[in-house]
């Protein structure tokens, strides 16, 4: 960082959101703080393990979210309302949505915090749960995917599905996974689903193990419906929401997924783009045995 960058004051309120149980969360929390403070940054301070709403979210400029990708996708869902841009400050093992490391935050911090920064549109789901045993809906979020699960005992389960109204493919086997173009490298590509940019205005459907060849993973207009109806469940047969959300289901039961209504933005890392992250952080296209070259 050059002297004519660190002397430029920074008239930027961002809402820095760490978790205070975790001594390395802290002291990236008080670096960045120090930094940019002194730039002229202004903070609104939050905690990443509240599910409360986010005071001061709506004044502030920008968020800035310090921990993992976990942490990443909680406080999308937590700060989709609140229409403010969020930067990934990683504090975790992969750190594949929070590209930033405190310090080149604080190195490209004219950049990210200007008005014009780069910018990434991402989208969410809205999950909707329709209960066969009482009747009563319900409404979830979620930034990467919901994935229903066969569970315990772990038989196959089936369920019929829709598209838009129109029937679509009949699963047996142990799953489906819909998830976002940012979650597309979650269990969606574990389980043989495509990857998406990021960018995308679409949904990733893959079913897991189906029992059929023909059942094969596609790709749903971003304004479209798929809605799920379970016939043929296990004891633990759930609904599981970027990981960290778990709803029981049983037979009857109707799930609709759709994109929710508002998106959100993700700050781009300078000369971080999507591809060069995946290339680097899932070894996207590796060689056997991480050799480079020819094979032979």
């Amino acid at each position: 960082m050059t002297s004519n960058e660190d002397s430029t004051r920074l008239t930027t309120t961002a809402l820095l959101l760490w978790d205070p149980d975790r001594s390395e969360s802290m002291e990236a929390a008080m670096r960045i703080e120090k930094a940019l403070g002194d730039r002229g940054v202004t903070f609104v301070k939050g905690d990443t393990n509240s599910t409360e709403p986010v005071p001061g979210a709506e004044e502030s400029d920008v968020a800035i979210v310090i921990g993992g990708d976990g942490t990443m996708i909680a406080q999308a869902r937590r700060l989709v309302d609140h229409d403010v841009p969020m930067i990934g400050v990683n504090c975790g093992r992969l750190g594949f949505l929070a590209p930033f490391s405190p310090e080149s935050l604080i190195d490209h911090a004219q950049a990210v915090l200007d008005p014009d920064r780069a910018k990434e549109q991402r989208i969410l789901l809205s999950v909707e749960i329709h209960s066969a045993r009482d009747g009563l809906s319900r409404t979830l979020r979620a930034m990467n995917d919901g994935l229903i699960t066969a569970g315990e005992p772990f038989r196959m389960i089936r369920m019929s599905t829709t598209i838009d109204g129109q029937d679509g493919p009949v699963l047996f086997g142990d799953g489906l996974v819909i998830a976002t173009p940012t979650g597309s490298t979650g269990h969606n590509a574990s389980t043989g689903g495509p990857i998406g940019d990021p960018r995308l205005d679409a949904l990733m459907v893959t079913p897991i193990a189906a029992q059929s060849l023909a059942f094969r993973p596609f790709a749903l207009h971003g304004q479209s419906t798929l809605e799920a109806v379970l016939h043929q469940v296990n004891e633990g047969t759930s609904l599981v929401l970027d990981g960290q959300i778990r709803v029981p289901l049983q037979s009857g039961d109707r799930i609709s997924f759709r994109r929710h209504e508002k998106t959100v933005d993700f700050v781009a890392c300078p000369g971080r783009p999507f591809w060069r992250i995946l290339h680097d952080k899932l070894g996207w296209a590796a060689s056997p045995g991480g050799y480079g070259g020819d094979l032979l």
